[in-house]
């Protein structure tokens, strides 16, 4: 069982991984704003602990009962999807789809969390920092990209 302790340590650290991704989407005006992506972790995380202590408990072990926590990431991820494409159900007047990196990114906050429910919070902290390195260097990219498209066109 975990106790109530270590579930307040995971989900916090998954609240505080889901905002190093988050705060990067919010100071860029995305979609989704950084409370989006704490709140996905935190409740991932926060969901992965209680069907852990379920799973573990007394209530679970009637032979009766079948019990797999697995299936719980199962549906963690299926619902993400949902957030996720409703921020890439935009567009702009370049006919362009927007939102794709937040909602990759939304995704990616979900598996923060689930980490961290599982008490993987190293693993969630290296995930949570390579998001951030990711989106931020396809901006760098981008940046350099648009400016080498416009040397070409002059």
């Amino acid at each position: 069982m975990v106790e109530f302790p270590e579930f307040i340590l995971r989900t916090l650290f998954a609240g505080a991984c889901g905002l190093v991704v988050g705060i990067d989407r919010e100071i860029k005006a995305k979609p989704l704003g950084a409370h989006a992506y704490i709140l996905v972790a935190l409740g991932s995380a926060a969901l992965m602990v209680v069907t852990l202590n379920f799973s573990l408990s007394s209530t679970a072990n009637d032979g009766d009962m079948t019990i797999d926590p697995t299936r719980l990431i199962q549906g963690i991820v299926g619902g993400i999807g949902f957030l996720g494409a409703g921020a890439i159900m935009t567009s702009d007047d370049s006919n362009r789809l927007r939102g794709v990196g937040s909602g990759a990114a939304i995704w990616g906050a979900g598996a923060i969390g689930v980490a961290c429910g599982l008490g993987y919070l190293k693993e969630a902290a290296f995930l949570a920092g390579i998001t951030f390195l990711i989106l931020n260097l396809h901006d760098v990219f981008e940046r350099y990209a648009v400016a080498k498209r416009g040397k070409d066109d002059q």
